[in-house]
């Protein structure tokens, strides 16, 4: 019958929400590492005193949108008040903003901090053309960015590749 079959197709194509994979992604850039400054509780019960983590102060990520021609003013207003609404939940971080279609506007770029992340909504992305995801990377290598995390907001329409996967970790939404 159609309800088992729509019941079957709906268990065997789950849906992602990209909100709490972003957030996810997001936190997983900060690094850990150990120290003998704060011993771990996890080895009191054995007598046995272990490093505890040092954990990264801030998060330092890359953000491109896409402004080709296909994607709407809704589209970047939601990618906007996304991304700002999971910045709000630390304390430090600085996050590198650009927008690109064929090229990256590198008059448009702007790092964010917790100081001036209010100003992002009225931030004004730039372009309108084609896609061409390569020249986040050409433009990344050109400035000297290398980034601990680059999230790619896009409707995934390229014209070109989809990138250099080794040069940095990257995520596209």
């Amino acid at each position: 019958p159609s309800g088992v079959k729509r019941m079957i197709k709906d268990l065997t194509t789950p849906q992602l929400d990209w909100r709490a994979l972003l957030q996810q992604q997001i936190r997983s850039n900060l690094r850990t590492d150990y120290t003998w400054a704060r011993a771990s509780r996890k080895g009191w019960d054995m007598d046995a005193i272990m490093p505890g983590s040092d954990w990264d102060k801030e998060i330092d990520i890359c953000v491109a949108i896409d402004t080709s021609g296909s994607m709407s003013d809704t589209m970047l207003k939601d990618i906007l008040s996304e991304v700002k609404g999971i910045m709000e939940s630390y304390q430090s971080f600085r996050l590198h903003l650009w927008s690109f279609d064929t090229e990256v506007y590198p008059e448009g770029a702007k790092v964010f901090t917790a100081d001036n992340l209010d100003e992002i909504m009225d931030w004004e992305p730039l372009g309108g053309g084609g896609t061409e995801f390569m020249a986040n990377w050409t433009w990344m290598r050109e400035n000297d960015i290398q980034p601990k995390k680059f999230i790619m907001f896009t409707d995934g329409y390229p014209f070109g590749s989809w990138g250099e996967p080794d040069y940095c970790d990257t995520m596209f939404v």
